[in-house]
């Protein structure tokens, strides 16, 4: 069995400015995923698979294998205590990657592997789970990193990701927040961001 200890990472907060829920609506979504995938090929080809950090980041990884015809696979993780509005990162990142050994049965992932999440907080879930990937992986796979946000506050830059946010976000696979701030829409992306 695979399931992890909590591993404890430096926390960086997250920049909330509670002013606005920010949300991205279906059709930026969407656009979002296809600047991804083609960013992704253009850079990084050829692409072989991607992983989905569960929950946030299946629906994201999902959409951009399809687009680029590679398989998705899964590993859960989790960084924020509850999925309340404003809850702050612990730094403790559980885990679990019985989803891919399970799906891997004893093969190893080779090329370029994209590893998304929904959200780059702090950076602590993508520290966390790329060490641990290598036992899976053949001895010459470049891994890279994709987020469709990464907040204002953290100090890791995802390879690729889409919107800087310094709010917190809703994502259209989610139930809208319980919040009593104003909805602020995510405008429709026209390029990737790269560090």
């Amino acid at each position: 069995m695979n399931s992890q200890a909590p591993q404890q990472s430096p926390v960086q907060p997250r920049q909330f400015r509670r002013q606005r829920i920010l949300r991205i609506q279906l059709d930026t979504y969407s656009r979002a995923i296809e600047l991804l995938a083609d960013a992704a090929r253009r850079r990084y080809s050829p692409i072989t698979a991607t992983i989905g950090i569960a929950n946030g980041g299946l629906a994201p990884a999902q959409g951009v294998s399809e687009l680029l015809h590679v398989p998705t696979y899964r590993i859960n993780a989790k960084h924020n205590p509850t999925d309340a509005t404003y809850s702050e990162a612990t730094g403790v990142v559980t885990y679990d990657l019985n989803p891919l050994t399970s799906e891997l049965a004893g093969h190893r992932l080779d090329g370029t592997v994209l590893i998304v999440d929904d959200i780059c907080g702090t950076g602590a879930t993508f520290t966390t789970l790329l060490p641990e990937l290598t036992a899976y992986l053949g001895p010459e796979v470049a891994l890279r990193t994709v987020a469709l946000c990464r907040n204002a506050g953290g100090t890791l830059d995802p390879d690729l990701w889409i919107w800087t946010v310094d709010d917190w976000v809703s994502f259209p696979w989610e139930q809208p927040p319980a919040a009593d701030a104003p909805i602020e829409d995510l405008p429709i992306p026209s390029q990737v961001q790269t560090p």
